[in-house]
């Protein structure tokens, strides 16, 4: 995302991030001189506030807020068959879900959810300015776009059968219903919120999932995946990402929101046949 938006020559780019590592890794992937970290924890109020505050020292408003953390949380998968169709003692699976501790459950929802809410929430007034300057309106001329948060979500919010977890699947189908809530909530103030559900795109977060299905690198051209499991047969790539962002971030993306857009490749389409 970051490296789409500096790529088209965006003024400014703050990336918000735990881990200065990873924030330097990122800046230095792009070429325009852009990109601004500041380190902040979503989970915590006062840090949002903090970065709120240095982002507001060197800037006036912020166009697009992009709300993309997000964690996997702990192995709570649904009960799968084995090949002869047999399933788990009823037991063992209470077991083996009851011993996950509950802080466990309650970070992903706090990360994934809860975290999202208030990083919204605490750039409002940055978006609010943005709307401000936008310049009066002109008979028969495209006006710039107003404001605009994206939140990422997945397509685990939207499938049963998607078996990632209980605490994270549960946490992106709150994640998709945020979106909805907040466009509803502030389309009167002229800032607009939409949400992207990626399927499977190569990441820290997935990468226990491309080495389970024995898949080397990125996975993006074809053939990497079978057609059961993904109709496009490759892992989402960069630019699959970076062109959705440029696209909504744009004057053409401007008549978006509320929306809920999927970038899976087909996966969501399959999944309910699919273990």
């Amino acid at each position: 995302m970051t490296k789409a938006l500096d790529a088209n020559k965006v003024s400014k780019i703050f990336i918000l991030g735990r881990r200065e590592n990873a924030l330097q890794e990122t800046i230095s992937q792009t070429t325009n001189g852009t990109v601004i970290p500041i380190q902040c924890d979503i989970t915590s109020k006062e840090s949002l506030e903090t970065a709120y505050n240095a982002v507001a020292a060197q800037t006036t408003h912020v166009d697009l807020l992009i709300a993309n953390s997000g964690v996997m949380g702990p192995p709570m998968k649904p009960p799968q068959p084995a090949e002869d169709g047999s399933l788990p003692p009823l037991s063992q699976l209470r077991d083996e879900l009851f011993n996950v501790p509950m802080e466990e459950f309650n970070t992903v929802m706090n990360v994934n959810v809860t975290g999202s809410y208030y990083t919204v929430l605490a750039f409002l007034p940055l978006l609010e300015a943005a709307n401000k300057r936008r310049p009066a309106p002109q008979e028969d001329v495209l006006a710039a776009p107003t404001a605009q948060v994206i939140i990422t979500s997945s397509i685990a919010g939207f499938s049963r059968k998607v078996p990632f977890s209980f605490a994270y699947n549960a946490s992106k189908a709150a994640t998709t219903h945020l979106v909805k809530m907040l466009s509803t909530a502030f389309a009167y103030y002229g800032i607009r919120v939409n949400g992207i559900s990626p399927g499977l795109y190569s990441s820290d977060m997935a990468d226990h999932i491309f080495r389970a299905s024995g898949i080397q690198g990125r996975a993006i051209s074809d053939g990497s995946f079978p057609k059961e499991m993904i109709p496009a047969t490759r892992g989402g790539s960069e630019e699959d990402l970076a062109g959705l962002i440029v696209w909504l971030a744009s004057n053409s993306g401007g008549y978006i929101n509320g929306n809920i857009l999927l970038t899976d490749g087909g996966r969501i389409s399959v999944a309910p046949a699919v273990y």
